[in-house]
């Protein structure tokens, strides 16, 4: 008789279900609709602020009968993602604090249910992590094109600038729609040939390209002997047109020409020198390329409005 007053005892324990999980910030009594993670956590919330800020709950909630369903709207999101999304929609809440790693989930979220009000606050944060470069430039990139963010897209695509877009992998290149791909390749594509013709030597001193004055002792200087004016057609200029160049296949932001490295390879030794092979000044006031001037006038170009910075 015990065992068996027992085993119903324990039967009985067995159909009773345990108590969920609430979560603290969404534990209102008087809300009057449950939602539930996908981990199994309770979020009592208020229909009307639901319908006012999310698309996809304004339509189920106006089906007959489902506010005075008592059963939890379930949601595959984890109770972090629920929690945030709503931290974004809820009045009174401030601007929630979201982990860089969480940002895209969340974002992801609030586009399957339908809430701008959510996209909109999140964008904020977006822009404030992204300028404090904690966010990934080409996921950044990506999310901004799949949501229309555009001056978020503009700005992330020049933070793309400093990325060798041939070293992606698949799964960054995945999450780019076709278009949005499109236009960063032909960024950094422009970049590159529009600071390549640039680089052809000018002589007058308000020319958007390479002035050769700048490139020596930084004073304008009249006139130019004939010989100098030659210059930017011999090997050696040609030679630093086209290593440039490389640089710019690798990085189309330039951040290796910062480097004294790249302007002391040996094989600009003789651009630094007045005269050199086939080239020999007739004038005693024969200028030379300075390194350090030239490193400063090319890296001015590269950074001035004649080169494309955002798609």
């Amino acid at each position: 008789m015990s065992h068996f007053l027992a085993d119903c005892a324990t039967a009985e324990a067995a159909s009773v279900p345990l108590p969920r999980e609430v979560h603290p910030s969404y534990s209102d009594p008087n809300a009057d609709i449950l939602l539930e993670s996908g981990d199994g956590v309770e979020f009592h919330v208020h229909s009307l602020i639901m319908k006012m800020s999310s698309g996809f709950f304004r339509d189920m909630l106006g089906l007959p009968g489902n506010l005075d369903n008592q059963e939890p709207i379930v949601m595959e999101e984890s109770a972090i993602i629920v929690g945030k999304l709503l931290d974004l929609v809820y009045p009174n809440t401030g601007s929630p604090e979201i982990d860089p790693s969480l940002i895209w989930e969340v974002a992801t979220a609030g586009d399957k249910y339908d809430m701008p009000p959510a996209l909109r606050n999140l964008r904020y944060i977006v822009e404030s992590k992204m300028h404090a470069n904690q966010l990934d430039p080409i996921v950044t990139y990506s999310y901004a094109c799949r949501f229309g963010w555009e001056d978020v897209a503009k700005a992330a695509s020049t933070k793309t600038l400093d990325i060798d877009l041939s070293t992606l992998d698949e799964s960054q290149i995945s999450i780019m729609d076709c278009r949005g791909l499109f236009r960063l390749q032909n960024l950094h594509r422009a970049r590159r040939e529009a600071a390549f013709e640039l680089l052809d030597i000018a002589y007058e001193p308000d020319s958007h390209h390479v002035a050769f004055h700048r490139c020596t002792t930084g004073q304008l200087f009249e006139p130019i002997n004939s010989c100098c004016m030659t210059r930017g057609d011999f090997p050696f200029w040609i030679l630093l047109k086209q290593s440039v160049s490389r640089e710019l296949e690798k990085f189309s932001s330039g951040k290796t020409l910062h480097d004294d490295e790249f302007w002391r390879r040996s094989e600009f030794n003789e651009l630094w020198k007045t005269s050199f092979p086939s080239h020999k000044c007739n004038g005693y006031d024969c200028k030379a390329f300075d390194r350090l001037a030239t490193k400063l006038e090319v890296l001015r170009v590269l950074n001035s409005e004649h080169v494309p910075k955002t798609v």
